[in-house]
Order: C-alpha cells, then structure tokens, then sequence
C-alpha cells in the first residue's frame, strides 16, 4: 500500500517529469531560434517546438493539481516518457543511417511525441476512471437498494409489532410508544432514500419553472397548523420564479421541517429577489448545527459517520441545489442554525 508520502512524492515526480521534457525541448529549440541563423521553414519548426515546449510544462503544472491519483499521474507520465524514448531510439537510427537532420526539426519532432502521448494517457486514465465510476455506481446501486428495502421491511415488522403489543396489552405504554418512534424513524429514512436516489439516477426538468413565493407560503401554512409554541416569521416578494424543478419544495419541506425540530420559538423564512439571485433562507433560534456535520454538508471536511437522520435531508437540499446549479451556505453558532440558498435567474 502506497502511504501518503509515498503518494506525493509519486505526483511531484510523475508531474515534474512532464513539465521537465517540455522544458528541455523548449529550452533547445529557444536555444537554436535566437544563436542560430537558419531559413524561414526551420525558424517556424523551431518556434513550434518552444510552444509545444512550454504547453508540456504547464501541462505538468496543472495536472498536479488536478485531482488525479498518484497512479494515475504516475501512467500519464509514463506515456509521456514512452513516447520521448520511442522517438528519441527512431531519430537516432535515422542519423545512424546517414540522414541529415537538424536539432530544432528533431527537438520539435521529440516535444509533439511527447505532447501526443500525454494526451494517449489522459485518455487512458480517463477510460479507467470512467470504469472505476461505473463499477462504484453500480455498488451503490445495489446498496441503496438493499438498505431501502430492508428499512422498509424493519419498519413494517414493528409496526405490526406495535400494534400486537397495543392489543394485548389494551393501552399504549412508554414502550409500544418507543417502538412506534422507532418505526415511524426508519419509514422517513425510507422515504428520504427514496427520494435521493431518484434525483440522482432521473434527470432533472430544467424548463419548467415554479414560483418560492407560493411554495414557501403554503409549506409554512402546512407547518404553522401543526406545530403549537412556534413563532413563522416569514418575508416574501409578490413573486420568485426561477427554473428548476418541484424537487425544490421536497428541499424547502426538509429545511423548514429541520428548523422546527431544533428551534425553540422562532423559525424564519426569507425569500429576496433582486439582482442576479433569488435567495431562500431558512433560521431558527436553537442550539446550533454540530461543527462537524456543518463542516461535511459544506464540502470542508472529509464525510465521516452520520448519526442523526436530519443529516440525510441536508445532504438531499445539497444535491438538489447542485443539480440547479444553485449554492447552499450553512451559518450555525449557539443563537440558531441559518440555511441560505442561492437561485440563478
């Protein structure tokens, strides 16, 4: 196993290797276009050679920091070379066998092989990533579906126990309520599934159009009904169009379902329109968001164990606001959690 030091080395050698032909050949050739007097033909054989020269050296910087494995860096340096070598061996019996040519034809000659089989093996890596991500899609595909599944068929089992526990026991106690919580937990997990799975395996209706003003007043009125002790602060324009698809108001449900679980009197629903941006944002005063699984669903930290279930529903208005081509930006301290969601025009 490669460590990670080992990893570095490997991506600072395999990129360094690139940029460093394309310096030689640019070097050479720049050499012979400003000492050497030569004709037109070879001036602009040699002026070719310089930029195919300089495009491998950046072409080195730039796939360093890409992100590309160290093996795969390490495969696409490995064209490279093989295609310098190749070259270099046929040039060389080409002279031994009495052929007369010149050093800027042979060094342009060296740097377009070069250029060529980075391209081959970029080509190549991206056939294997490709690959890789087709193998991993399908893995995922069949986990979702086994989860799904046996999520349902775990929430269907204990409800049927909770209500054989009800009968026999003619009254519901801390436990059958327990059990029940615990059913009705799994089935939203189900559905919260469900619904991801679907965003990311159909594509999306980017022509259709749909208005945050409505969507945000009826979802709040939806709320407002069923939860006593809160506070709806809501401010909206006359109206907020914006081209997406309805997967924004399952997102909407997730965000203001998630700030009347966590606040403890107030929850705000914003919608501006103005400039080249419709926001949405969603407040509530409770205890704040854990740093950690902020930092994850902002893309700042690597994903780790989710340990509650409301993680699944940010994660869901993340996606959905990346198929849109929208933003999220998470604030969240000790007076309250604030989700800000950001619509192209």
């Amino acid at each position: 196993m490669v460590t990670s030091n080992q990893a570095s080395v490997l991506r600072l050698g395999s990129t360094g290797l690139i940029s460093a032909f394309g310096t030689v050949f640019a070097g050479l050739n720049g050499r012979h276009l400003l000492l050497d007097p030569m004709p037109a033909p070879e001036f602009i054989l040699a002026a070719l050679g310089v930029v195919l020269g300089l495009v491998l050296l950046v072409t080195g910087v730039l796939l360093f920091r890409e992100k590309f494995t160290a093996r795969q860096l390490a495969r696409i340096a490995g064209w490279a070379a093989l295609g310098t070598v190749l070259l270099g061996l046929v040039l060389v019996l080409i002279v031994f066998s009495g052929v007369e040519l010149g050093a800027p034809a042979a060094a342009t000659l060296l740097s377009v092989s070069t250029f060529a089989h980075v391209l081959i093996g970029l080509r190549d890596v991206q056939r294997i990533r490709a690959t890789e991500l087709a193998r991993k899609r399908e893995k995922l595909s069949v986990l979702n579906r086994l989860v799904r599944h046996n999520l349902r068929h775990e929430a269907q089992q204990l409800l049927g126990a909770k209500a054989a526990l009800t009968e026999r026991l003619a009254t519901e106690s801390d436990v059958v309520e327990d059990v029940g919580a615990v059913a009705t937990s799994l089935s939203e997990m189900h559905e919260r599934l469900e619904r991801s799975q679907s965003l990311l395996s159909e594509r999306t209706d980017r022509e259709s159009q749909i208005d945050l003003t409505e969507i945000v007043r009826s979802v709040v009125e939806q709320y407002e009904a069923n939860e006593e002790g809160l506070d709806f602060e809501v401010s909206l324009p006359e109206s907020a169009r914006v081209r997406v698809g309805t997967e924004v108001e399952t997102a909407l449900e997730e965000l203001i379902e998630n700030a009347v679980t966590h606040a403890d009197s107030i929850v705000r629903v914003t919608v501006t329109n103005s400039g080249s941006k419709i926001s949405l944002v969603v407040e509530d005063d409770g205890p704040g968001m854990p740093d950690s699984e902020r930092a994850v669903i902002m893309r700042e930290a690597e994903i780790g164990d989710l340990s509650h279930s409301q993680g699944l529903g940010l994660w869901f208005v993340r996606w959905v606001m990346d198929t849109y081509d929208g933003t999220i930006d998470i604030g969240s301290d000790e007076t309250g959690t604030k989700v800000a969601l950001g619509f192209p025009r």
